[in-house]
């Protein structure tokens, strides 16, 4: 039995030197996380989208708008944005080849409003 327990001891320690490296690693990404955060109220946000679309339409009439979503699926040929009355979703009527469709978004998921190349 006298035996069993030096080698018991002898993996601990290899067990703890295997764990410093782990945490070592951990300490950058915690000092990443000391950047500021914005809260914005999801209505605010919903409704900047609802001007960036209205701005985009003025500024260029002829030329169709398409939203990029998070999951890097666009949506051309938008023809309209309503803001959800929460502001967390917003609706979204695009044309495609079978006619007019609906996508509702979450605020968070849209990465970009713009031209349809």
């Amino acid at each position: 039995m006298k035996p069993f327990f030096p080698l018991l001891l002898l993996s601990g320690a290899l067990f703890a030197q295997d764990a410093a490296p782990t945490q070592a690693a951990a300490a950058p990404a915690s000092t990443m996380m000391n950047r500021s955060i914005i809260m914005i109220d999801p209505k605010g946000r919903a409704n900047d989208y609802v001007q960036a679309f209205d701005f985009l339409r003025k500024d260029k009439p002829t030329l169709k708008i398409m939203v990029r979503i998070m999951n890097n699926m666009t949506l051309a040929n938008v023809t309209e944005i309503t803001p959800m009355q929460s502001g967390t979703l917003l609706i979204i009527k695009f044309m495609s080849n079978s006619g007019s469709k609906v996508q509702i978004v979450p605020i968070e998921e849209i990465m970009e409003l713009n031209y349809s190349p």
